[in-house]
């Protein structure tokens, strides 16, 4: 799988440092371009950024991987220049916290967001609200950019083969959006060790059994935007278990199917194996705009009507 990440200001380049932490992300051999911004630098790199695209697609990119800050035109440049190029694509991208931020850079990111849905369908978003209840909570950003990293790098896994749904990126950014209308998605994961410390040392140890249910149940505490409804439109579960489970029939996809449901209308089920003794579930959770009060805030705020109790420095 060959692919390009590329990483719009300091959030948005520190995901995607985080995810190529990861050996498996590594062997793919993915380029980095860092667009740190700030003081009009991001558009001395464009030309730089045109060139480095034109030559992932000579070299036959699958998609590029963008994680941006909605913090400006540069972004919607970006995003026009990627469509005019036919790339695919898979944007995440970061909400500021309504907690010390000024009204501005709240109402920016929601015009960038409305900007960029003339050339993007479907959105993964990383809202640091979710954290901002945290004393603080600045701190917590590098953890919290590991573990949305640990969620893209199980998303990698199921594009990269073996998945036993055969997902790619063509049916990945179908299932994201509907249509005319882009898809708002939360991320969600949880994962359990399969063996304890002995069987790191004893490798003919065997695995415990798999605990889905309360995986599934842990992840969907840990949304990935603040205030998300209980359901949603559609979901896509990344599945990750050693090929021990794999090869035994011991995945019950049936319980994970029914569980889904409960949350969803529609759901998707991509099972993949790994090499660590580690179970995880990631999921995406796919809404449209009216169902999510946050992106309904910052709509209110950027027009001037009600913000339903948000608060910010001037």
């Amino acid at each position: 799988m060959t692919y390009l990440c590329l990483g719009i200001g300091p959030a948005g380049s520190g995901i995607l440092g985080d995810v190529l932490a990861y050996k498996e992300v590594r062997r793919d051999r993915p380029v980095l371009i860092r667009l740190r911004g700030g003081n009009g630098g991001e558009y001395k790199e464009y030309n730089k950024i045109k060139e480095r695209l034109r030559r992932a697609k000579d070299a036959g990119a699958d998609f590029i991987l963008v994680s941006a800050e909605l913090s400006g035109d540069v972004v919607h440049r970006i995003a026009a220049l990627i469509s005019e190029m036919e790339l695919k694509a898979l944007f995440i991208t970061v909400l500021p916290a309504k907690r010390r931020q000024r009204s501005e850079n709240l109402i920016t990111a929601f015009y960038t967001l409305e900007k960029l849905k003339e050339f993007v369908n479907s959105f993964i978003i990383v809202d640091n609200q979710r954290i901002a209840h945290l004393p603080n909570f600045e701190e917590y950003y590098p953890h919290y950019n590991r573990y949305i990293a640990s969620c893209i790098v199980d998303i990698l896994a199921g594009l990269r083969g073996g998945s036993s749904a055969a997902m790619n990126v063509d049916r990945l950014l179908s299932i994201l959006s509907f249509g005319d209308e882009p898809g708002y998605v939360a991320l969600s994961r949880a994962s359990e060790l399969t063996k304890g410390l002995p069987g790191y040392i004893i490798p003919f140890l065997r695995h415990k059994p798999l605990d889905l249910r309360t995986l599934i149940r842990i992840s969907r505490e840990k949304l990935s935007i603040a205030e998300a409804p209980l359901s949603s439109e559609r979901s896509i579960t990344f599945l990750r278990v050693p090929e021990y489970y794999i090869r035994r029939e011991a995945v019950d996809k049936e319980l994970v199917e029914e569980y889904m449901l409960m949350y969803t209308r529609e759901c998707y089920l991509a099972v993949c194996p790994t090499k660590r003794n580690i179970a995880s579930v990631t999921s995406l959770f796919i809404y449209r705009f009216e169902q999510l009060k946050r992106l309904r805030e910052l709509r209110g705020l950027a027009h001037g009507e009600s913000d339903e109790g948000i608060q910010v420095h001037e």
